[in-house]
């Protein structure tokens, strides 16, 4: 069974972990705001690129890789499809923008 080196992967190890961490920060408080499951999908995807530094198997590495691609393709359909009609609610408006607009 061969190993997965760090040859694979074109960023360091510390940068990786700070981008993960942040896409997830980032789709889970998207999420969290307007509700749309494609943010869930990628907000779960995403980090998961870490997976292979915890199992050393190139299949593993591969099988990711796969899975990461579907998890991007679902999201995509879901942003496409789904999540095309869910919108985000307006911000209530002051009686003064009201008034602002009305005139």
């Amino acid at each position: 069974m061969e190993t997965v080196g760090n040859a694979l992967f074109p960023i360091r190890l510390g940068m990786h972990i700070v981008l993960g961490m942040l896409a997830l920060l980032v789709f889970g408080l998207q999420f969290i705001r307007y509700r749309k499951s494609h943010h869930l999908v990628l907000a779960i995807a995403l980090p998961c690129t870490l997976l292979p530094y915890l199992v050393n198997s190139i299949n593993f590495f591969y099988g990711i890789g796969v899975a990461e691609f579907a998890a991007l393709i679902l999201s995509l359909i879901l942003s496409l499809t789904v999540d095309r009609k869910k919108n985000p609610e307006p911000a209530p408006q002051t009686e003064t923008e009201q008034e602002e607009n009305q005139v």
